[in-house]
């Protein structure tokens, strides 16, 4: 019995939502500028009018009364009671420029966004249990969920596939070597196929179909058979398969190369253009994690290459499958980040009026300014209506889930549902098994009956998901420790 006074110990200073308020704090410090940052100019059709959005701001929760006057000190008990939503209201400094003059400069409100109790933001952060109760709270409530019109509103965390990690598989007509490359909102899968032949095609987002693997490598810059063979490693497997592509290779320059793929991105179009828009794809649409610009183009033919050989070894029998189902090759998104992909899809239908407003407004002939175009209904409502519903970006459904409140145990399993997007009306045998990897992460038995057996899931009482981290410090320690780049 000695062990139950670890648990107990471990349970006394852990909260037990402390992953998702960690994952919300990360949103709102981090990702929140982030967003605002990848939309930092607004240009309309009326090229002259220009706008700049920097600095976002979100306050501590407040209420706007039935007169128009804000309150702070809005507390979760009183949202529970007037069947109000618990947020937080954001202020985004905007600046109007037309024909490059500064017209207007204001901090614009542009919204509410719920706020997770117990977050940096909430009212109820570092309050002791005697003021928890005056405040008219439960001290022993963990916090981690929302209050939306009245209701407790706990996000349900989602089980994806990893991304920006290759994957081995077999396919009907050969090998597959594919990764979910993620950039922001853009999520694209791209595959390199192996044919039993040898001959290696590749598939991406806006690509030609049937496209071979080498016409893009020479696209991508690695024009000569030399610079090819140096991408991949030297094993005489590889290299047979190289040179059979190679010889079906008929394309013979770069240029060539681009334009076998504007022909189908820009068909009827002159050369020129047709060149300039298949670089534009590849740059846009091409493993865009490594990057968007001119100069990232080697580094995606040395992935390419990558990916290419583990399709190549696993033709030969060299390497094994990747196992879709293994723990490391799933990710786990918490609230932070569901709220992360669903701030992103409101705050880009919120530019979308902004340059509807000023088209409108500029044909009108009316006088422009910041406070007559901007719209706070088109974030607040979309936000308001997904956690409602539970109705996700991506066609997510039930990810916001209406807190049972029956007995202490039922918030607390609420908080630790873990949900796959997999389609509960297909058999998917394996994704419903239990895997040798859910041991001391998921509980085995805790799943429900029927339809969603195994896809919906409860993670065990003392696991932990980590928040995502940044991968610039990593590098910088390996570079000052002596790791070279290649040379390309």
């Amino acid at each position: 019995m000695r062990n139950w006074e670890l648990i107990e110990a471990y349970f006394r200073n852990k909260n037990f939502a402390q992953m998702e308020i960690d994952s919300f704090n990360q949103f709102v410090e981090k990702k929140l500028p982030e967003i605002i940052d990848e939309s930092g100019e607004i240009i309309p059709k009326i090229e002259e009018v220009k706008i700049e959005i920097s600095n976002i701001e979100v306050l501590k929760p407040r209420i706007v009364e039935a007169d128009g006057s804000p309150r702070a000190n809005f507390f979760p008990m009183e949202a529970r009671i007037r069947n109000r939503t618990y947020s937080s209201p954001l202020f985004l400094t905007m600046r109007l420029l037309r024909r490059d003059v500064e017209q207007d400069v204001r901090r614009a409100y542009i919204g509410e966004l719920p706020i997770m109790l117990k977050s940096n933001l909430c009212w109820l952060k570092d309050k002791s249990e005697e003021e928890l109760i005056e405040m008219g709270e439960d001290p022993k409530d963990p916090g981690g969920y929302f209050i939306i019109n009245g209701s407790e509103k706990a996000l349900m965390t989602q089980e994806v596939l990893a991304s920006d990690r290759v994957m081995i598989g077999e396919q009907t007509k050969g090998v597959a070597a594919e990764v979910i490359s993620t950039r922001g909102a853009f999520k694209g899968r791209v595959r390199v196929t192996r044919k039993p032949d040898g001959m290696l095609n590749v598939t991406f987002p806006a690509s030609p179909r049937k496209l071979k693997l080498f016409v893009l490598l020479k696209a991508l810059g690695l024009k000569t058979l030399r610079e090819i063979k140096d991408a991949f490693p030297l094993e005489k497997e590889v290299e047979n398969d190289i040179l059979v592509n190679w010889e079906n290779c008929l394309v013979k320059n770069e240029e060539e190369a681009l334009d076998k793929i504007g022909k189908f991105v820009a068909p009827g179009q002159v050369i020129d253009y047709r060149l300039k828009r298949a670089q534009e794809v590849i740059d846009a649409f091409l493993l865009p994690h490594i990057g968007q610009k001119k100069e990232d183009r080697l580094a995606k033919a040395y992935y390419l290459a990558m990916m290419a050989t583990k399709a190549i070894e696993r033709g030969y029998g060299l390497r094994g499958e990747d196992d879709k189902d293994h723990y490391a090759n799933k990710r786990l998104e918490l609230s932070g980040k569901l709220m992360e992909h669903l701030f992103r899809y409101s705050f880009k239908y919120f530019i979308k009026d902004l340059r509807f407003q000023i088209d409108r407004t500029v044909t009108r002939r009316r006088k422009l300014n910041i406070s007559t175009i901007v719209r706070p209904g088109a974030v607040s409502e979309r936000i308001r209506f997904a956690m409602s519903t539970g109705n996700w970006i991506g066609r997510a459904t039930g990810v916001s889930k209406f807190m049972d409140r029956v007995n202490f145990l039922s918030p607390l399993t609420d908080l630790r549902k873990v949900k796959s997007p997999l389609n509960k009306n297909r058999e998917l045998y394996e994704a419903r098994d239990v895997h040798g990897t859910h041991w001391g992460r998921l509980d085995p038995i805790e799943t429900p009956d029927g339809p969603q057996c195994g896809l919906v899931k409860n993670l065990s009482l003392m696991a932990e998901v980590t928040t995502e981290t940044e991968e610039e410090p990593i590098e910088r320690f390996l570079y000052k420790k002596g790791v070279k780049l290649r040379k390309l």
